[in-house]
């Protein structure tokens, strides 16, 4: 017979997707039963070397390029503070955290490396994240995490 399960650090990635939200309550409702704590994690993406943005990082216009980070971690803030207040109304510890992914990996291999990093006991993340090609199948993200993560993970639909 192997360890018993303790769940203590409870990761959930979050993309202001309804499914997202989702996880983040059956995370907080875990959290609650196991006396753990939840991070919410929110990924800012590399802006990619095509579509107009992408061209005006490349080729030198900065004040847009900031302006689309901005915006972004903007909405990240608001989406964790709905999540905080669903932890904290419920007597559940909590912490938010929004990271850029540096095109130094995928927004998938940013999550499965601060969960590995930060020793995390379970991933609960969303089936499907917010792009249309993601609702026809599970996310690839999430594919992704499941694949590759060395932590436990919950998928929610």
């Amino acid at each position: 017979m192997s360890a018993p399960i303790v769940i203590k650090k409870i990761l959930v990635p979050i993309d202001g997707s309804d499914l997202s939200f989702r996880a983040a309550e059956y995370a907080v409702h875990l959290a609650r039963t196991e006396k753990a704590e939840v991070t919410a994690l929110n990924v800012v993406e590399d802006i990619k070397q095509g579509g107009a943005i992408g061209l005006q990082a490349k080729y030198g216009n900065v004040s847009l390029v900031d302006a689309f980070r901005k915006v972004r971690k903007d909405s990240a803030e608001k989406w964790i503070d709905k999540i905080r207040e669903v932890a904290y109304s419920q007597g559940v510890a909590f912490k938010g955290e929004i990271v850029d992914d540096e095109d130094i990996t995928s927004e998938s291999g940013v999550i499965t490396e601060y969960a590995q990093k930060n020793s995390f006991d379970l991933i609960v993340i969303g089936s499907r994240g917010r792009s249309k090609l993601e609702r026809l199948l599970m996310g690839g993200v999430t594919n992704s995490v499941v694949n590759n993560a060395k932590t436990p993970v919950l998928v929610v639909r």
